[in-house]
């Protein structure tokens, strides 16, 4: 009885160590930038429109690292109007500097508010939406449509130009299997859709939007591409290019599509990164 209470209490030593040095990693881990990154996300509003009372909502759909460039901690998130992306950004830091880079993913515009005033008011739509070549009709249930998105994004792919003359850094990017976002928008023209992400480590850098949109009185599939970075980019469906888009993009235009801002780090998240 003596050695079976013993064993009992050593495993549970051993359970209880676990524990506390999960919490004490998970603890170690929230450094003074994904501390500040976190706290970022309160620092914009997007709201549909000057008059609107409510902003969008906040989502973070991924946290990613960039080895290859540089930025070892890095999110995206969403900003959500009835349940649909209307704009995408990224937060990674760069040059003393916490950057939100953004991206309209709208059909129509939008104002993007900080510390009072408006610093971003997209003047079009963002991503030119196509119907995606062949496809059926979207199918009647939930779970049958999202089957349909993943076969479809399965058609596609992007490629990652790059920033160089001679594209020597060149490079096919990597489809995560599972959408950053799939939604069910409460808009009567959106009856279902999701966000594919093309990534390089898991840094994503272009977006794939594929959405059952209103066509007469149905629905057809539509799909759209997205930038998330500055260099050049394409993106094909099959063998055929469908999306082109240059590298170094106009990122200080307040009435463009694509826009960066930056904010310079405090001192202590300085040193943070001094350590790394």
């Amino acid at each position: 009885m003596r050695l079976a209470t013993r064993s009992f209490l050593s495993i549970a030593f051993l359970t209880a160590s676990a524990v506390v040095a999960q919490d004490a990693a998970e603890t170690r881990a929230v450094s003074p930038l994904r501390k500040l990154m976190d706290e970022s996300l309160a620092w914009n509003e997007l709201l549909t429109s000057e008059d609107s009372a409510e902003p969008m909502t906040v989502r973070v759909v991924m946290r990613w690292a960039n080895n290859a460039r540089g930025s070892e901690d890095g999110l995206t998130m969403l900003y959500l109007s009835q349940g649909r992306p209307e704009a995408v950004c990224c937060v990674y830091p760069w040059d003393n500097k916490l950057i939100h880079e953004f991206d309209s993913l709208s059909r129509g515009t939008f104002v993007a508010r900080r510390d009072g005033g408006v610093f971003w008011r997209p003047a079009k739509p963002g991503p030119v939406f196509k119907p995606v070549p062949g496809a059926d009709a979207p199918a009647d249930s939930p779970a049958a449509r999202l089957r349909q998105m993943k076969t479809l994004a399965g058609q596609f792919s992007s490629t990652m130009l790059g920033w160089r003359a001679n594209k020597s850094d060149r490079e096919e990017l990597r489809m995560l299997p599972q959408p950053l976002y799939r939604y069910e928008s409460q808009r009567s023209d959106v009856l279902d859709g999701a966000v594919f992400a093309f990534v390089q480590g898991t840094d994503p850098e272009s977006l794939l939007l594929l959405e059952a949109f209103q066509k007469g009185n149905g629905f057809e599939w539509q799909f759209a591409f997205a930038r998330r970075t500055s260099g050049e980019l394409e993106g094909r469906h099959k063998d055929a290019v469908v999306w082109h888009v240059p590298g170094f993009p106009e990122g200080k235009d307040p009435l463009g599509t694509h826009f960066g801002i930056g904010r310079a780090f405090d001192s202590s998240v300085n040193i943070d990164l001094e350590k790394k």
